[in-house]
């Protein structure tokens, strides 16, 4: 895979590595250089606790994690949109 580094500093990582490297918009990255190689390393941060609650409108089981984002329809569309 190559990569071209924009006029603006950026590098575009293909769909796919992300997917299968489990990166998201927004990560941050310690980045560094070694020899005449640069590392990017992601920042993971901890991962949220998690539990099945029962879910008071519907009665159904549901999934609450601590600080997760909101799914909207723009969010699974846009999760979706790397897939054949």
């Amino acid at each position: 895979m190559t990569a071209t580094l924009s006029s603006k500093g950026q590098i575009v990582l293909n769909a796919s590595l992300r997917r299968v490297l489990g990166l998201t918009p927004g990560m941050k990255f310690e980045v560094r250089g070694e020899s005449d190689r640069i590392v990017l390393e992601p920042i993971r941060l901890s991962k949220p606790s998690a539990r099945i609650i029962k879910e008071t409108s519907s009665g159904y089981s549901a999934l609450d994690v601590e600080d997760a984002p909101t799914l909207t329809s723009e969010r699974v569309a846009a999760a979706l949109a790397d897939f054949p």
